[in-house]
């Protein structure tokens, strides 16, 4: 299930990345003609757009009807860090053959899933969210981002006893979900058994050249 879900925001992801794309490079085109000058390098802008495009197609032929297109993810560094410290110190258990360098790969694929990220912070400016202080730069992350909703099975500190918690800071909110809450109570239903996770490489696959 976690692996069909990165899959939604992967896809999510690709819709956010075609419709900002074009918009930034027909406003940049639009200004270089009103300047009078001569816009560069927009055949390779042209490309990233036509390869976010085929694979928003190729997964859509491969999702059920009702597939959100405008879930994605938010990261930050200090998520981005105790992911790939997690996977470390516990991902042979999940799978024996997990190594050093697949700690940074999986990283790097949650990295490439995010659309947004929040702004770098110091460390010493960080708001006391939870019980634990290692927890407090991924809440006080994911609202800098602008998240909406913070996923995590913490039940003892992010999501106490698992129930939905809301965290403010200034004008932001956002709430921490369990992955079961947000599947069964945020989610738009859809048939999950429809959902192929293995399409998660085609949504990560690079343009060539």
């Amino acid at each position: 299930m976690p692996r069909k879900f990165w899959l939604l925001l992967a896809f999510g992801g690709l819709v956010y990345e075609t419709e900002h794309r074009r918009l930034d490079l027909d406003a940049l085109k639009a200004e270089a003609e009103e300047a009078g000058g001569k816009l560069g390098g927009i055949g390779a802008a042209e490309a990233l757009i036509e390869h976010a495009e085929e694979r928003v197609a190729l997964l859509a032929e491969h999702l059920p009807y009702g597939a959100p297109q405008d879930w994605v993810a938010v990261g930050s560094t200090p998520l981005f860090d105790e992911y790939e410290r997690k996977v470390r110190e516990i991902g042979r258990r999940f799978d024996p053959a997990i190594d050093e360098s697949d700690a940074r790969l999986l990283r790097r694929q949650m990295e490439a899933i995010c659309v947004a990220g929040a702004p770098p912070f110091p460390p010493g400016h960080i708001p006391a969210f939870t019980p634990d202080p290692d927890d407090d730069p991924i809440v006080f992350g994911a609202l800098l981002g602008g998240a909406d909703y913070l996923v995590s099975d913490d039940a003892k500190h992010i999501v106490p006893g698992g129930e939905p918690h809301e965290y403010e800071h200034e004008d932001r909110r956002l709430l921490a979900v369990t992955f079961g809450y947000l599947v069964s109570d945020l989610m738009p239903p859809i048939n999950w058994s429809e959902i192929d996770g293995a399409l998660l490489i085609e949504a990560l696959t690079a343009p060539h050249g």
